[in-house]
Order: C-alpha cells, then structure tokens, then sequence
C-alpha cells in the first residue's frame, strides 16, 4: 500500500505480483530532510551508478538514448535503461533487459512535503521495437522510483506493479528463460536489490 504523498502517482495494481521495497530517515529538522531529500534525489537520477549503489550482487544499469548510444546523463522521460541481470540475456534484446522511462516528476505538494519519482516500464530494444518487449516481464509492469518528504521525514521506495512473467514472445528460447526468471526469483533478487538502492539513496 503507497503511502498517502505517494499514491496518487503510483499505477494501480490489477493483475500479478505488487511489491514494496522502502527505507527511510528521520532528520533532526525540516531544513536537514530537504538537504537529504535533495540529494537523495540527486543520486536516484543518476542511473548508471546504481549497480554501484546496489552492490557487487546486483544488476547493471546503463541509460540509452533512442538511438540505442549509451549516455552519461540524468534520468529523463524518453530515455532507456539498459539492464545487464545475472542471468542469461534475451535475444530480442540483444542480451539485455530494456526498460523506458515514461516519466520523471518533481513536486512540492506544500511547504512540508516533497515528492520525486522515476517511473519506469518493460520495452522493446529501442533500435528493434517492432520485436517486442524485451524484459522478463510484461509491459503492463511498473517499476515506480520514489522520494518523498514529509516534515522531517524522508523515505526512499520503489514499487512494483503488475508483474507478470514476460512469456509472450515469438523466440522459444526467450519465452523457457524469461518465465524461468520471472518465476523463480527475478522479483525476489530485484527487492533485495531495490533494498540496497534505497538504503543507499539515503546515505550520509
């Protein structure tokens, strides 16, 4: 269940599995928790370090622009993240799981509370859309990145929602592994993942 700043911008949760992953910090005033949520919000846009942030166990991330060239930039609605999971890759993603970023938002709702988010959702390679999704899961999955602030208060969350095994794919080999993974682990090894990222997003 999202918290109330929170839930009116994460997607509804109708069909497979939801999950939470959360951490939070309590500041010693409301000036220190926007210093902590300002930052916070500085590393969660930084997409190319968040293997690093989550730990020697974790996937990679690399952001991709529509043209499939790897970036060095901030997170922006439109962009790829290319996904390196321990695990065998797709074909129809040329080895990789691929999502896109349909949207970032930053808003100050009041004077004590803040809100930023990283909304995220399975895609095709960005160079062969036509080929279908390229992820382990099914594009009605979300992957909701969120920062919030509420008062002296600042908790890091991702939410999954609406996550299916991706078995809809034309390649056989890609469908044994992708319902493989999205079966048997994929989701509990992302939550220990997501785990590491929001406790490190909220890190002195």
């Amino acid at each position: 269940m999202a918290d109330p700043i929170s839930a009116p911008f994460i997607p509804v949760q109708y069909t497979g599995e939801e999950t939470e992953t959360s951490a939070e910090r309590v500041a010693s005033s409301e000036q220190a928790a926007g210093a902590i949520f300002q930052r916070a919000v500085k590393r969660l846009q930084q997409v190319n370090e968040w293997g690093q942030m989550c730990g020697a166990l974790s996937s990679s991330f690399q952001l991709v622009d529509k043209l499939g060239e790897e970036i060095d930039e901030t997170a922006n609605a439109g962009l790829f993240i290319r996904i390196d999971i321990p695990a065998p890759g797709t074909s129809v993603g040329k080895g990789y799981d691929w999502v896109l970023i349909e949207q970032v938002e930053e808003i100050q709702l009041n004077d004590a509370q803040q809100l930023f988010f990283i909304r995220a959702r399975p895609s095709g390679h960005p160079q062969q859309q036509h080929a279908g999704t390229a992820h382990f899961l099914k594009e009605e999955a979300t992957s909701s990145f969120v920062i919030t602030r509420d008062g002296e208060k600042v908790t890091a969350t991702v939410y999954g929602r609406n996550e299916m095994p991706n078995t809809d794919v034309e390649d056989t080999l890609d469908k044994v592994r992708n319902a493989v993974v999205g079966a048997t682990g994929a989701i509990g090894i992302s939550k220990l993942q997501w785990k590491a990222l929001v406790n490190a997003l909220l890190e002195e």
